[in-house]
């Protein structure tokens, strides 16, 4: 009898557990479901923005323009306007909005010819939505002052408000009889005034666009000229290197077979470092946005060049060990190895320091020796005398929007500091002696 009641017992609280793992995975499901739906309508909302910067201007106007008139007819609010009557003027708009969608993203790669030819129906296409819609005061009038938009961006500015007095002249043309009819009540000025705003706003589109081509090529000429910069100043230099190296290693071979192996192993040692150099600019095009440590990479960079040198270097790091982008990163590396080489070709140092200081907003970078330094009032680092690495990095400080400063005197050594932003800022660089 005790046996059944406890047997009993034991069977309530397994189905006790078993309800209960039952409703916590239900509600575990529940929570997964609702965070995966949040995590869709962020990502949309995060992606729609990001797809409506890729699509034409146009094409966006366009929309919103059919969907105003949309909302003008199907509301009464422009009360000569009835869905009985627009609604196969509404679909034609519909059906240019999306044609318009179509062509827009082509229409700067086709021929010059080809393009006026597309341009001349558009404008024509706008003209007669809008005479079919009441003219200048039906519902399509901000709908068609969108034909002026892309002979506006795609030609010069004459060409563009040529294209508006076409257009002008189309409206007069198709609508004389609305267009007396307007002028007797006394709202000419007020049709004369759209019109002219029409050539305004072709001006102000063509001025933006001439705006936009120059801000584009000048970035484009700044990243070839990043592009070049890292190429010379990392592969370049490192394959002068491999080719000097090679080049003796016959000669060192039948005198010295010990110092050939050596050389061979530098050798195959810079050339690992040309193609590390290779995949961090074409990771820095790729992945723009990319963070990596940088403490480590500057005590690899300091470690590797210490070694087999007679020249003592102490590396000083603080701060945390944040990521920082990838682009500011490796322009720091860079800047770091320029000012390496300076010291070693140039400084006579026995002891050298480098100092790394980083946090949130910013990182200092500091390399001081103990050489023979220069008059900085005499001697100017940057007339080509050698002091390449100085150079570079203050090109690359001002750059980033860093604050470049150089101390040094003779017999004394010298030191170089770069204040370098994490965020953008305006370009400077200081030289002081």
């Amino acid at each position: 009898m005790a046996f059944g009641t406890s047997r009993r017992r034991a069977d309530r609280r397994a189905r006790a557990a078993r309800a209960a793992l039952e409703a916590t995975t239900a509600r575990r499901s529940l929570s997964y479901a609702r965070a995966a739906t949040a995590d869709r309508s962020n990502q949309l909302l995060e992606t729609l923005p990001h797809w409506l910067r890729q699509q034409s201007p146009v094409a966006v106007y366009r929309a919103l323009a059919w969907l105003i008139a949309l909302v003008l007819v199907l509301t009464g609010l422009h009360r000569e306007s009835s869905i009985r009557e627009l609604w196969w003027v509404l679909l034609l708009g519909l059906g240019h909005v999306v044609v318009t969608w179509l062509v827009a993203r082509h229409i700067t790669r086709r021929s010059r010819g080809l393009d006026i030819f597309l341009i001349a129906c558009d404008i024509i296409m706008c003209v007669l939505l809008l005479s079919l819609s009441h003219d200048w005061r039906g519902p399509f009038w901000l709908y068609s002052v969108s034909a002026v938009f892309w002979p506006a961006y795609r030609f010069t500015l004459r060409g563009a408000l040529l294209s508006v007095a076409a257009f002008d002249l189309l409206v007069l043309l198709t609508g004389t009889e609305s267009i007396r009819a307007t002028f007797n009540a006394g709202f000419g000025g007020d049709f004369v005034a759209r019109l002219l705003t029409v050539f305004i706003v072709a001006g102000a589109v063509s001025l933006t666009a001439r705006a936009l081509r120059q801000v584009h090529r000048l970035g484009a000429e700044t990243e070839r000229n990043r592009i070049a910069r890292d190429l010379h100043d990392g592969v370049g230099k490192t394959l002068g290197g491999i080719s000097m190296e090679a080049g003796s290693l016959a000669l060192w071979i039948e005198r010295d077979p010990v110092e050939a192996r050596r050389r061979a192993r530098y050798v195959a040692r810079i050339s690992e470092r040309a193609a590390i150099d290779v995949r961090d600019v074409i990771r820095s095009l790729r992945q723009r946005e990319m963070t990596v440590p940088l403490l480590s990479s500057v005590e690899a960079i300091t470690n590797e060049w210490a070694q087999g040198r007679d020249e003592r270097l102490e590396l000083r790091v603080s701060g945390p060990n944040i990521e920082v982008p990838v682009l500011i990163a490796n322009e720091i590396l860079r800047m770091l190895t320029e000012l390496l080489d300076n010291v070693e070709q140039h400084a006579h140092a026995h002891h050298v320091w480098v100092r790394v200081t980083l946090s949130s907003t910013g990182v200092t970078l500091a390399v001081r020796d103990d050489g023979v330094g220069f008059d900085t009032s005499r001697l100017d680092p940057w007339s080509g005398d050698g002091h390449f690495g100085l150079l570079g990095a203050r090109e690359r400080a001002s750059m980033l929007g860093g604050l470049f400063t150089l101390v040094s005197t003779p017999g004394g050594g010298a030191e170089v500091t770069l204040d370098l932003p994490l965020t953008q800022r305006s370009d400077r660089a200081v030289f002081s002696g």
